[in-house]
């Protein structure tokens, strides 16, 4: 099959897998915004940042090993997905032996049982999902996907309305859905085939780990620049945990963009390793048509940021939709820098991807500390947006030795100075300012349809040419 068909293809199937569960989230806030009084959503924003933040220590980073020594067919599977196990067994055991250091968490009383199973849950079942793409199960990923989003809407309903156990409710749900997905990939899959401790390979585990640790401090990093606003304005601000409650619902048009890249990337980082021809085009052709998608979408998500919170949330909760459009912003580098970590994965780089994350995480932070005194809340989405800015322009400049892809400077200047604009003029409210919004918009829309009308005449042309050239039978 084609490169760029498969691509399509595999992102049809992510998208199958991925919608559902990632939309969930848009859903479910109106139901939070009703069921959990903001200063409680407050602290478990807070909560949740500590889950993401350890996620990928108590892995060990090995649901990205899996993937990608999975991929590679030189390796054992039951090797490796056996390693995976053990490493996921070890980073847990190390997690409860540090659990007096755990309580001392800040907000986290009632939440600790909560916090321990999420984090051993989560991890088995991302472990579990990627040794299943690994095997190119990819029908089995979105049937799953779509059954894990029915049961965190279920067990949201028991757990809020029925049960009413208010915020730990939503991170109880969250452990109930994974684990019945944990339970579905390994009975569905055969994946208990695959745990043989006679199949523990030290050497490979060598291997994996080198891959794997450095990906760790880089994940959290990341997540640190994902998390760290809430924390910040919970601690700087008066009034902290109900501003933090805001800030928690201001991320759902953001989350709608992470929504599309994640259904792309996870079908992208399968065609980064696996196609070897061209790959300096294929990555800047691809890269092309991506950078249209976000940046049309996001001026789109920003002109809906008023009207939308409007109807969106109830009484008070509605004032999120100030902090959305720098969120919205963010998150559109935040993909370009995933993007971007892909040649990383491919070059098994993880220190170079480590070091970006790193200092996207400190700028963030020293933004944070200074624009929230300044700004509120306002300036902790700024800093969200700065530094995921950083990110992708330190990439772009330290993947240039490793694979060379052309990134159009001049488009991606215009495109984010028209998207300050757009934000800069609903923030402040100017006079008409939704006709000159939206005058950004259809500029940016005009700008990049030519790249994604491309990508669809080449599409579309290979699978016209296919057709044609398919034999006949007698």
């Amino acid at each position: 099959m084609d490169k760029y068909k498969r691509l399509a293809s595999n992102t049809l199937l992510f998208a199958i897998s991925n919608f559902s569960s990632k939309m969930l989230t848009f859903f479910l806030k109106p139901m939070y915004s009703r069921a959990v009084p903001i200063e409680e959503m407050g602290v478990y924003n807070n909560v949740w940042g500590y889950i993401l933040l350890l996620l990928p220590l108590i892995s060990l980073g090995m649901d990205y090993a899996v993937l990608r020594f999975g991929l590679d067919k030189q390796y054992n599977r039951k090797s490796v997905f056996t390693n995976g196990m053990v490493g996921l067994l070890a980073g847990f055991g190390i997690l409860v032996a540090c659990y007096p250091l755990m309580r001392l968490l800040p907000n986290s009383q009632g939440y600790m049982v909560a916090i321990y199973a999420m984090l051993f849950v989560s991890n088995l079942r991302r472990i579990c999902a990627n040794f299943v793409r690994a095997k190119n199960m990819l029908r089995l990923v979105a049937i799953d996907g779509i059954l894990t989003s029915l049961t965190t809407v279920i067990f949201n309903v028991v757990f809020l309305v029925w049960l009413k156990t208010g915020a730990i409710g939503i991170l109880w749900a969250t452990v109930m859905a994974d684990l019945f997905s944990s339970v579905l990939l390994i009975w569905v899959a055969s994946l208990g085939k695959y745990i043989r401790p006679a199949k523990y390979n030290n050497e490979m585990m060598g291997q994996m780990l080198r891959y794997a640790l450095p990906l760790v401090p880089s994940l959290m990093c990341w997540n640190i620049t994902n998390s760290s606003d809430v924390i910040f304005v919970t601690n700087m601000l008066k009034d902290g945990q109900r501003l933090a409650g805001l800030l928690g619902y201001s991320y759902v048009l953001a989350q709608a963009v992470q929504m599309a890249a994640y259904i792309f990337n996870d079908a992208w980082q399968l065609s980064a390793v696996t196609e070897q021809e061209d790959r300096e085009i294929f990555f800047s052709r691809i890269f092309s048509a991506y950078q249209s998608t976000m940046f049309i979408g996001g001026a789109a998500l920003i002109l809906l940021c008023q009207p939308f919170y409007s109807v969106y949330l109830h009484g008070n909760d509605v004032q999120a939709w100030r902090y959305a459009p720098f969120l919205v912003m963010a998150t559109i580098y935040s993909c370009f820098s995933g993007f971007l970590n892909s040649i990383y994965v491919v070059e098994k780089r993880s220190g170079l991807s480590l070091f970006t994350s790193a200092m996207g995480a400190a700028i963030n932070c020293v933004l944070n500390f200074i624009l929230i005194q300044f700004m509120g809340v306002t300036g902790a989405a700024l800093a969200t947006f700065f530094s995921y800015l950083a990110v992708f322009l330190l990439r772009a400049i330290n993947t240039r030795g490793l694979l060379k892809v052309h990134f159009s400077s001049g488009m991606l200047a215009v495109n984010t100075g028209l998207l300050t604009l757009e934000c800069a003029l609903m923030i402040q409210e100017v006079k008409m300012w939704p006709l000159w919004c939206s005058l950004c918009a259809l500029t940016v829309l005009i700008l990049n349809f030519g790249g994604l009308w491309r990508m669809a005449k080449r599409l579309i042309g290979k699978m016209t040419k296919k057709k044609h050239h398919k034999p006949h039978t007698a």
